[in-house]
């Protein structure tokens, strides 16, 4: 589907350093992404005439009416993709495709679905720009929070239900930090964030070198339970690596996700 971009928004202070949000129209006013909470997208143009591919989280949300957005670096850490979205100005045209991803379901007095399963608490392990869909989850999710609070038929929730692993090489390298650190800050009783880095700065006080099975038993939910989902998004190596930690502490296939299947 062709999508013409609607404006390009700096981000810095609302997501952190070296974001920007692209937002497109969709094709009419009122119209709808279609897509589930934790569903990607692909968007594709040609520059130099090389064919550019970039996979994104959307960053509104799926009632909203007439657009999408998307959240990215405009540096070189964001992929080959960035040299397209520097170039295309308000009312360029560019591919956009539904992918796959989770599809969660938020049912309103009945809570949060995936196939068809219950979740009540996330564990999140995201690798550098990974984190893109653990924010829109997140942000999906404290929403159906506030809601819930105000129904008439509330459902029962857990506290700390969002917890997430964050891990990149160096600082500069935590995508959207600000964003994160704000969530913290706002719902400290549901959402926790852990970073790791591999080459910290002086100073750093948080998570050094790689994530282990003992990052994950302190920081994640754990022992197994069948009400829990495991998220993973980053480079292939880290979801490969994040999988077979996941399966030597007792976590079936069907409790957790790597968005590289779906790529």
């Amino acid at each position: 589907t062709l999508v013409d971009l609607r404006e390009v928004r700096n981000t810095d202070d609302k997501y952190g350093r070296n974001t920007r949000e692209y937002r497109f129209n969709l094709n009419g006013s009122l119209q709808k992404t279609g897509l589930k909470v934790g569903q990607f997208i692909a968007i594709r143009g040609e520059m130099d005439g090389e064919m550019l591919t970039g996979y994104y989280s959307p960053i509104t949300r799926p009632d909203d009416e007439g657009v999408i957005g998307i959240l990215c670096r405009p540096d070189y850490k964001g992929g080959p993709i960035v040299k397209l979205l520097q170039y295309i100005r308000p009312g360029s045209y560019i591919e956009m495709k539904a992918m796959g991803g989770l599809k969660l379901e938020f049912l309103p007095s009945q809570g949060v679905f995936w196939k068809g399963r219950r979740i009540r608490k996330f564990g999140f392990l995201a690798g550098g720009t990974g984190v893109s869909p653990m924010l829109q989850i997140s942000r999906e999710y404290l929403n159906f929070l506030n809601m819930n609070k105000a129904s008439k038929e509330p459902v029962d929730v857990q506290p700390n239900a969002l917890n997430m692993l964050y891990a990149a090489e160096e600082e500069n390298d935590l995508a959207f930090l600000k964003a994160l650190e704000n969530l913290e800050s706002d719902y400290p009783l549901d959402f926790k964030f852990y970073p790791l880095l591999n080459q910290p700065p002086m100073g750093w006080t948080e998570g050094i070198g790689f994530v282990t099975e003992t990052h994950i038993k302190a920081h994640l939910p754990y022992p197994p339970c069948d009400d829990q989902l495991f998220v993973i998004c980053g480079p292939q190596i880290f979801e490969s690596i994040m999988c077979k930690h996941l399966q030597s502490l007792g976590y079936s296939q069907e409790w957790y996700y790597a968005y590289s299947k779906d790529v």
